[in-house]
């Protein structure tokens, strides 16, 4: 049961969340623009982000965890 956090850096593990958001929302459209849901997230509301990414984290580890 090793730490996630060993296995994967903070940026790998961020990359990963953002990658997640990204293919199980629809982008955002504001005129002709377009935002992928992880940099509205995480430009919009840090707060929410963070917390989510910590879920997300836990989720994580609760899999690696049951391996």
């Amino acid at each position: 049961m090793a730490d996630i956090r060993e296995k994967y850096t903070d940026e790998e593990l961020e990359e990963m969340f953002d990658e997640m958001l990204d293919e199980t929302g629809e982008p955002a459209r504001v005129g002709d623009l377009q935002f992928s849901p992880s940099e509205v997230l995480h430009n919009c509301d840090p707060v929410a982000y963070r917390i989510a990414l910590d879920e997300y984290i836990d989720y994580l580890q609760e899999a690696e965890d049951e391996n």
